[in-house]
C-alpha cells in the first residue's frame, strides 16, 4: 500500500492558522496552491466553513511534470536525474586505473544516500585528471597537463587540483606533514608545477663538469634549476654553519656572511632533498640548522627535512624564549582547535616536548617574520636559542 505525501500549511508557514498571521503571506501561499493545482500536480483541502487550506497532497503521478516544471522555472535538478548522470558518466571509466576505480565506487555509493548533493561534471572532470594521472609516464609541467586534460592550462589549478589531489593523498595513505603541499603528491604521477629552484646565499663553491660558480659575489643569493643540480659535482660550504628557511620574507631579511642559507619555502621538495644530501654529503663537517615558524607546521616542516635527509638540523629561534620575548609577544596568535589535535601526537617527540608544552599552556604560536626582522636589523645572525635536534623526527 501506498503512502500519500501530505503537506500541511503550517510546514511553510508556520503562523498560518494564527489570528495574527500575516494577510498577504496567506494570500501568496493561496495563490501558490492554486496554480499548482490548476497543473493538475497537487491537490488540496479546506478547512469547513473556511478558505484556509488544510491539507495538500501530492499527485505522485505527476512527478514527471512537477520534475519538468522545477527544472524549467526554477533550474532544480531532481536527485534522480542527476544520479542517473553521473552512473552514466562512470561507464565510460570502467578501465581506469585503481585510484580512479576507487573514486568510482566512492561516487556510486554515495548516490545510495539522497542526501548527498552532487555535481556530475566536477565528478566528470575528476574522473578525468585521476584517470590521465595514473596513465602517465611523461615528465610534464603542472599547467601542460591541465591543457592536454581540459583544454585549458589553468583549470586544473583554478577548479579542481586540491580535491583530487586530496584523493590521491588519501588513496595512498600518504602522511599529512609530508604530502603538505599539492606538489608532492603530483610529483608521483610525473607531474610538476614548474622548473623549480634552489635558493641559496652566502658563501658557496658549486662545482660542476666544467664550472665553479662562487657565491660570496651575490649578497642577495642565487637561484639554482633544479635540472641542473643533479649535474653538480661537489658543494662546499665556506662557513661554520647552514641554515634552511621556511618563509621568503626572513631568508630575504637574513643578512650573514658566517653563515650559508637555503630557502625551502615549506616542506623540502624532492630537488631541495636531493640538493642538501649532495650538501651533507660533501660538508660533513658543518652545523646544519633550521628556522621556521613557531607552530604546528613549523616542526612538522623541520622533522620531515631531518628524515628525508637523514640529517640532524638544529632548531634555530624555533623555542620558549622567543614565545615569551616582550618584542613579540603583540604578534602571537591562538592556537586553533587543529592546531591542539596535532599538536598532541608532535608533542611525544621528546625534540619539540618542551616549546609544545608552552605553546599549549598559553595557547600561542607565532610566524618566524617579526624574529627575523628583529636579528636582521643587526645585519647579523644572533644564535641564541639554538639547539641541535637529535633523533631526526623519532620520539625520544
Amino acid at each position: 500500500m501506498r503512502r500519500r505525501i501530505i503537506l500541511k500549511p503550517t510546514e511553510i508557514y508556520k503562523d498560518y492558522k494564527k489570528n495574527n498571521a500575516d494577510i498577504l503571506r496567506k494570500q501568496h501561499f493561496g495563490d501558490a496552491v492554486s496554480e499548482l493545482k490548476s497543473m493538475g500536480v497537487i491537490t488540496a483541502e479546506c478547512l469547513k466553513f473556511s478558505e484556509d487550506i488544510e491539507k495538500i497532497y501530492l499527485c505522485e503521478e505527476k512527478m514527471d511534470t512537477i520534475y519538468e516544471w522545477l527544472e524549467e522555472v526554477y533550474g532544480v535538478v531532481p536527485q534522480s536525474s542527476i544520479v542517473k548522470k553521473i552512473k552514466k558518466i562512470m561507464e565510460t571509466y570502467v578501465c581506469a586505473g585503481e585510484a580512479a576505480q576507487k573514486y568510482r565506487d566512492s561516487i556510486l555509493a554515495q548516490t545510495e544516500d539522497p542526501r548527498k548533493i552532487f555535481d556530475p561534471e566536477r565528478i566528470d572532470a575528476n574522473m578525468k585528471m585521476l584517470c590521465f594521472l595514473e596513465n602517465n609516464t611523461e615528465e610534464l609541467y603542472l599547467r601542460e597537463a591541465s591543457i592536454l586534460v581540459y583544454g585549458d592550462s589553468k583549470w586544473f589549478e583554478n577548479h579542481n587540483c586540491d580535491e583530487v589531489c586530496a584523493w590521491l593523498r588519501n588513496f595512498a595513505g600518504m602522511s599529512g606533514e609530508e604530502y603538505e603541499r599539492n606538489d608532492a603528491v603530483l610529483a608521483h604521477y610525473h607531474i610538476i608545477p614548474a622548473e623549480q629552484e634552489i635558493f641559496i646565499k652566502g658563501d658557496w663553491k658549486i662545482a660542476w663538469e666544467q664550472y665553479v660558480l662562487e657565491t660570496d659575489r651575490f649578497p642577495g643569493g642565487i637561484a639554482i634549476a633544479s635540472k641542473d643540480v643533479r649535474s653538480i659535482r661537489r658543494i662546499t660550504v665556506n662557513a661554520s654553519s647552514l641554515l634552511t628557511v621556511e618563509n621568503k620574507t626572513s631568508y630575504q631579511r637574513l643578512k650573514n656572511h658566517n653563515m650559508a642559507m637555503m630557502y625551502l619555502g615549506g616542506f623540502a621538495s624532492r630537488p631541495q632533498i636531493e640538493f642538501l644530501k649532495k650538501v651533507i654529503r660533501d660538508n660533513p663537517d658543518v652545523m646544519y640548522q633550521h628556522f621556521g615558524d613557531i607552530d604546528i607546521g613549523g616542526f612538522l616542516i623541520h622533522r620531515h627535512l631531518c628524515k628525508k635527509t637523514s640529517a640532524a638540523f638544529g632548531l634555530y629561534c624555533m623555542g620558549v624564549r622567543q614565545l615569551s620575548d616582550e618584542r613579540f609577544q603583540g604578534c602571537l596568535k591562538a592556537l586553533t582547535e587543529n592546531d591542539l589535535a596535532r599538536l598532541k601526537g608532535l608533542k611525544e617527540d621528546a625534540a619539540y616536548r618542551e616549546v609544545l608544552e608552552y605553546m599549549e599552556k598559553y595557547g600561542v604560536k607565532l610566524e618566524q617574520e617579526i624574529v627575523s626582522y628583529y636579528i636582521g636589523r643587526d645585519a647579523e645572525i644572533d644564535p641564541y636559542d639554538c639547539h641541535i635536534y637529535g633523533g631526526c623526527g623519532e620520539s625520544s
